[in-house]
């Protein structure tokens, strides 16, 4: 089979198609023909070696949809034929914080697909059942395979931690992305408002196109002073923060009293200082926020299959072109999503 291959740590030039065996499913696996992969800003974080070690040499991609050609002798829910996608993560399914539908904080298995799994920048893989989600018919390709880590994302976020509701007014800081993207269609289609920010004039039009009551351009990230001035000094319910140790401070000045700050990113993995005396006086809440469940992915195919929320898909490239897919979304370059799709075998 052909794949996108990383065999050391660092650029984007380091990716590189190879020939490698075709893989055989274990018992509980299917075997996928990759149709699509959609290429992830955590993709470039794990290739940098910013997220730790990664099992070397590594096949990157976690927003994988494909067709089902075998399966292991014990899998039960799929069958040659079938299109599936994966979730980011495994779990176990059976441990307390599984059955208590927080299966992001298993601990028994915490396989990434990319990285402990191999992942989708391939023309096949294997796949654990447990990992994978029914993909409707009417669902393109492409616009399934980045379901899960940016609509499914977003139902994790908006409405599983941050509890967003109609009426209220939601920041969404890399608004642009392809999380941001989704996470502003969702809460505007729950009925909330929602400031984006973004650090590109250009992304303007994709924001407004997604919904968005006001789009804040902030080269330099300092828009507590624009968020305050729209909101009439109130601030801002609920915040998506997508950015982290980049905007946080900003964000933290542009909460509401008695809001609730989600954080589902950090791009540069840095760190900051936090006053804890806003927190304390403006009893916000902070809330992390990992993976999508099996449940909440199987809600945002439904949401993007009925077009109650839009693909984020912005553009679709050769396999062959993942090394220069990296450079561009490292580089903003790409609002939405970039999606690798594999030649035919």
């Amino acid at each position: 089979m052909k794949a996108v291959v990383l065999r050391e740590l660092g650029a984007a030039a380091n990716l590189t198609l190879a020939r490698l065996p075709d893989p055989e499913p274990a018992r509980d696996e299917v075997l996928l023909a990759v149709r699509a992969c959609g290429v992830c800003y955590h993709d470039i974080i794990a290739r940098r070696g910013d997220l730790g070690p990664l099992p070397l040499p590594a096949v990157l991609g976690h927003e994988v949809v494909g067709e089902v050609l075998a399966v292991g002798e014990s899998v039960t829910g799929f069958r040659v034929g079938d299109r599936a996608a994966t979730l980011q993560r495994m779990s176990c399914g059976e441990c307390a914080h599984c059955k208590a539908n927080r299966n992001s904080l298993c601990k028994v298995d915490r396989r990434f697909f990319g990285e402990e799994i191999r992942g989708g920048y391939a023309t096949r893989m294997t796949a654990p059942a447990m990992g994978l989600a029914h993909v409707p018919d009417s669902l393109s390709w492409p616009d399934a395979a980045t379901v899960c880590c940016t609509t499914g994302t977003a139902v994790h976020v908006c409405r599983t931690r941050g509890r967003v509701k109609a009426g209220e007014t939601v920041l969404v800081t890399g608004a642009s992305g392809g999380v941001g993207l989704q996470a502003v269609q969702l809460c505007t289609h729950d009925g909330a408002r929602v400031i984006a920010v973004t650090s590109s004039e250009s992304k303007v039009n994709a924001l407004v196109d997604a919904g968005a009551w006001h789009v804040v351009v902030s080269r330099d990230l300092a828009f507590a002073k624009d968020v305050k001035r729209i909101t009439a000094g109130d601030g801002v319910d609920v915040a998506i923060e997508i950015v982290g140790s980049a905007t946080f401070p900003q964000t933290l000045k542009c909460m509401a009293p008695g809001g609730r700050l989600v954080v589902v990113g950090n791009l540069d993995t840095g760190t900051f200082q936090l006053n804890p005396g806003l927190v304390i006086v403006k009893e916000l809440e902070i809330l992390g926020a990992y993976a999508t469940t099996r449940g909440e992915l199987e809600t945002a195919l439904e949401l993007t299959a009925t077009k109650k929320v839009k693909s984020c898909v912005s553009e679709v490239v050769p396999l062959a072109d993942a090394a220069r897919a990296h450079f561009r979304l490292e580089n903003r370059e790409i609002a939405g999503r970039a999606v690798l799709v594999p030649d035919a075998e």
